[in-house]
């Protein structure tokens, strides 16, 4: 009963949901937006992440990275989009909290499949994890674009970036521990049990956070970047997710020509779906350990400072 609850209504549930939010916002009458520049909207951002003492520097660093040329244009470009179809950015915020749930559904289903035959039940069960990548990219766009509306109807609030910073935080868990029930990183042929680093990585994902959120809350509004932001932990899990796809559906099309001339895949396959997701984990729990470590000697040496100017 359980079991039926979660892989027929439970999917249902939450596209109804989705469909529910967009509609509320396509019936909504709408008000002509005069929107702030790309620009104005890069120097905002700044000022609000305590970078106005050296907004013009800060400004021309952001533009030459990635930050500045891709990931600020399409939050910027996706949140005037949301705001024509009528949406807030609480609601965005919702529809990227749906979004988690559903990769998370989607990461138990497909990990069903996971040690079944590589020759055939397993490829079918690993090829949505091409979908599910596409799906985990989307979900790290639009955890910018719900601040871009705030931003471009000047409409940003406390209570909006405390809903916006919990549902990061549940979507952060979710992403991770959906991988677990799948045994991904569960290593037969050698009986290892390496789910721990999937724990550890939650652990350091949430410590990383509650440093970050800690510091700006006594007063430290001047923050750092490190690797181990959101949108790096978004793109190693859409990359592991878009290889492990790839790789079942390789399998599926060889077996569809040549029956004969799967074994050739075979070896790699596995090695794909046995190791690629232990090595992408590894890569976050490196990167989450220098990068906590990084940021709390910053917050540490900048406190301090601030300790003996009071």
């Amino acid at each position: 009963m359980i079991e039926m609850i979660f892989s027929l209504i439970f999917p249902l549930v939450l596209v109804g949901f989705l469909l529910i939010i967009f509609i509320s916002g396509f019936t909504k009458k709408r008000s002509k937006h005069t929107f702030m520049s790309l620009e104005e909207f890069m120097r905002d951002w700044l000022n609000d992440h305590g970078q106005g003492h050296k907004l013009e520097e800060q400004l021309r660093k952001m533009k030459k990275d990635p930050m500045g040329g891709l990931y600020m244009p399409i939050t910027y470009k996706g949140g005037k989009l949301f705001t024509n179809w009528g949406l807030s950015a609480n609601k965005v915020s919702c529809i990227n909290l749906i979004l988690s749930f559903l990769i998370f559904y989607g990461v138990i289903m497909a990990g069903e499949g996971h040690t079944l035959d590589l020759r055939s039940q397993q490829p079918l069960y690993g090829i949505w994890f091409f979908a599910l990548g596409f799906l985990v990219l989307i979900t790290g766009i639009i955890d910018g674009i719900d601040g871009a509306i705030a931003r471009l109807l000047d409409k940003k609030s406390k209570s909006g970036a405390w809903f916006d910073n919990t549902i990061d935080r549940i979507s952060d868990i979710l992403m991770f521990v959906c991988l677990i029930p799948g045994n991904f990183l569960f290593i037969v042929q050698y009986g290892l049990d390496l789910t721990w680093i999937i724990w550890t990585n939650i652990f350091l994902i949430l410590i990383y956070e509650y440093m970050r959120a800690k510091h700006e809350g006594l007063g430290l509004h001047d923050t750092k970047p490190y690797p181990g932001e959101r949108v790096t932990r978004v793109l190693i899990l859409t990359s592991a997710f878009l290889i492990y796809g790839i790789s079942s559906f390789m399998i599926i099309i060889t077996d569809l020509i040549d029956p004969s001339a799967t074994v050739i895949w075979l070896d790699l396959h596995y090695s794909t779906t046995i190791w690629c997701m232990l090595i992408f984990q590894i890569i976050i729990l490196i990167i989450m350990v220098m990068s906590s470590i990084q940021l709390a000697k910053y917050s540490w040496k900048e406190l301090k400072k601030m300790d003996i100017n009071n």
